[in-house]
């Protein structure tokens, strides 16, 4: 069902750059994320899992040297 779906979505993609031409098709998929992007609850979002990716790597890395200074 879900593969129907996808199928589905490729032609209508396919169709509307076809219909609307490389250029504006994209131009407006690039207006379209800049807005989305200027939200405050993705901007939101998006620095909470900055901050989250970065205190994941930050404890794994100091997992690494400890690991490395205790051999």
């Amino acid at each position: 069902m879900i593969g129907w779906a996808v199928l589905i979505l490729a032609i209508l993609v396919i169709l509307a750059v076809v219909g609307l031409g490389w250029e504006s098709f994209f131009g407006g998929v690039k207006k379209g994320v800049e807005k989305i992007g200027s939200l405050p609850e993705v901007k939101n979002l998006t620095d909470k899992a900055k901050t989250e990716f970065d205190s994941i790597i930050g404890n794994s890395t100091l997992d690494i040297i400890a690991i490395t200074q205790s051999m």
